[in-house]
């Protein structure tokens, strides 16, 4: 018997796989020739796409870039849920998650990040759209952050502190590993950090439930 004929896509399920293949298109550009270079033209390009779809899906290249970014992370968030399940428990689990957090800002996901917030610094129509777009992104982070430690991590009072404490290492570490990506104290800086995490956790927790002196 003849396998049965797909269903034919309907007009959204087209302009869906339209906006991923620019997204996707948006990425590749943007590590491959980089922020100044990765223009709407080019994404179009590689997208095989039409204009009045690009334009129809983002109106201009800040629209487009920041976009992108949201969907790395969207994919990285879906990898990361997956991960999840295969976690230790303990103090190993902080550990695997901690190296997870690592993988986000020492793979695609920084390098496109990189680019527009140096885009940012002198373009002033991408600079406010980007900050925004990096608060929601930060608050993505934080909750599955937490998910992904567990619940005795999770709950602790100093977390989110320590988090975003996290996050500027590890922001400052993935720069230096753009040009030394293979340096072995790069890898001894992480894993020292890990060493440090239940410090920072509670120096955090002290500064969170300090007190200001009260006036002589």
């Amino acid at each position: 018997m003849p396998e049965a004929a797909r269903a034919p896509r309907t007009q959204q399920q087209r302009r869906d796989e339209t906006r991923r293949a620019l997204l996707d298109a948006a990425v590749e550009s943007l590590i491959e020739v980089g922020f100044a270079r990765t223009t709407t033209l080019e994404v179009q390009r590689r997208a095989d796409a039409s204009r009045g779809a690009l334009l129809h899906h983002f109106p201009s290249k800040t629209e487009l870039l920041v976009a992108a970014v949201d969907h790395l992370a969207e994919m990285r968030a879906r990898e990361l849920k997956m991960l999840a399940q295969g976690l230790p428990d303990g103090r190993a689990r902080t550990d695997a998650v901690l190296d997870l957090l690592w993988q986000c800002f020492s793979g695609t996901f920084f390098q496109v990040a990189m680019e527009l917030r140096t885009a940012a610094r002198t373009d002033h129509e991408l600079r406010p759209v980007l900050i925004t777009a990096e608060r929601a992104l930060r608050d993505r982070i934080l909750h599955q952050a937490k998910a992904l430690f567990g619940k005795d991590v999770a709950e602790h009072p100093g977390l989110e502190r320590a988090l975003d404490f996290t996050l500027q290492f590890m922001i400052g570490a993935a720069m230096t590993a753009v040009l030394h990506k293979d340096d072995a104290r790069l890898r001894d800086l992480i894993d020292d950090f890990k060493a440090l995490f239940p410090t920072v956790l509670t120096t955090a927790t002290t500064k969170r439930t300090r007190r200001p002196r009260e006036p002589r």
